[in-house]
Order: C-alpha cells, then sequence, then structure tokens
C-alpha cells in the first residue's frame, strides 16, 4: 500500500556512497567497470551494474545451481553450507585467500553426489569423496578465473570433507563444521548425537558458537 509513493521517497532520500572500488573482495579487477556516473544514485547504480561484475563465489554458486537444476534440497544445502562457512571465515579472520577457498569448497563440497548416483547406483560420503574432484576441477577450468593452486586445494578439500579428525588447517576445519551445522538440523539428529560431533568434531571458537545458538547448552 502507497509502495509508488514511498520508492520515490527513498530514491529522493538517498545519499550516494562514496566511490566504489574497481576491485572486488578478493582484490581481482571488476571487468567492465568504470566506476560511478556522475549525479546517479547508488542504489541506481547497483542495479544496473553488469551481470559480469559478480564476484567468483556469486558465478560459482548460480553454476551450482545449474547443476542441481531441479533438486531444491541439495541446492538449499549448498546454500545453506556455504553462507555458515563464508560468516565462520570472517569470524575467525582468515586472509583473503584462504577465505575465498573456503567459500568456493563449500559451494562444491558436495558435487559428487549426482556422479555417484549415476555411477553406482547411490552415494555415501566416501563416494563423494572419490568422485566429487574430477567434477569440480571440470566446473572451475570452465567458469575460470582458478588457479591451478586454487583448484587442487578445492578439490583436496572435496576429497576430505567426509573424513573427520583433528585438522589444523582452517579452511578444512570450517567447512567440515558448517556442514555438520546443516546437517545436524536437516538430519534431525538427536541430542546426544549432537552432543557427540559437538565434542569430537567442532574446534573453533565461531563455530561453537553457532552449534550453541542452534541448540542451547549441549556440553553437558
Amino acid at each position: 500500500e502507497g509502495g509508488c509513493c514511498h520508492v520515490h521517497l527513498m530514491h529522493e532520500m538517498c545519499v550516494c556512497m562514496p566511490h566504489r572500488d574497481k576491485k572486488d573482495r578478493y582484490g581481482d579487477e571488476l571487468p567492465g567497470y568504470t566506476g560511478p556516473e556522475e549525479g546517479v544514485c547508488h542504489q541506481e547504480r547497483e542495479r544496473t551494474l553488469p551481470l559480469r561484475i559478480m564476484d567468483k563465489t556469486d558465478q560459482l554458486a548460480l553454476a551450482m545451481m545449474d547443476y542441481n537444476h531441479g533438486d531444491p534440497k541439495r541446492i538449499q544445502h549448498t546454500t545453506k553450507v556455504h553462507a555458515y562457512a563464508s560468516l565462520m571465515g570472517r569470524e575467525e579472520g582468515l586472509d583473503a585467500e584462504t577465505q575465498f577457498i573456503l567459500e568456493s569448497a563449500a559451494l562444491v563440497h558436495d558435487i559428487g553426489i549426482r556422479a555417484s548416483e549415476q555411477k553406482y547406483g547411490y552415494q555415501n560420503g566416501k563416494l563423494q569423496e572419490q568422485e566429487g574432484p574430477a567434477v569440480a576441477r571440470e566446473l572451475l577450468s570452465r567458469l575460470g578465473g582458478y588457479t591451478a593452486q586454487q583448484t587442487e586445494r578445492i578439490c583436496w578439500l572435496i576429497a576430505h570433507h567426509h573424513t573427520y579428525h583433528v585438522c589444523e588447517d582452517m579452511d578444512y576445519q570450517l567447512l567440515i563444521e558448517a556442514d555438520f551445522l546443516v546437517n545436524l538440523y536437516e538430519d534431525n539428529e538427536s541430542p546426544k548425537a549432537i552432543q557427540t560431533v559437538r565434542r569430537n568434531i567442532f574446534k573453533t571458537k565461531s563455530g561453537l558458537k553457532m552449534l550453541d545458538s542452534m541448540y542451547g547448552d549441549t556440553d553437558l
């Protein structure tokens, strides 16, 4: 009700933001972006920025939605794992490169499910680890913008994301914790199972904080 007037008023009240950087959040140049036009409201400018300005993780997220077309459960799972991993990485103060690797791996961590089902007629964690890296490597190569080192690290994380042991590598640990945050809810795990996972799997401050926020005091 009164939507048109509200939108017009918001546009009139808009205060343009400072000059937008020509780099994405990982420090890479944004192709096709030449800076804001004079006198153009920043909200209007954001609506008209070309699609190619999206950063690499945005492109990968959309590619994974296309890959899982018609499977909302897997799309929802991937999106949630990525959201938690991204937030946890920032909470832990990861450097930009490690944050990028973590977010990319979170988006493709389950990419081996479909390949496993097509090849074996079923899937499980070990088959995901076995079949996922090759599919991810092809996708990352097709999208472009990933170095060989980045690709190999992402594929290594896919190949180990169901291998649970104490790990000092933050991208690995946070990926596992983000996946558990989602799986514990989606699988409707019992309080006892949550306690066991908290004790044996979760190590980071951000992961423990999120787990306890979701389930209360599980450290009994």
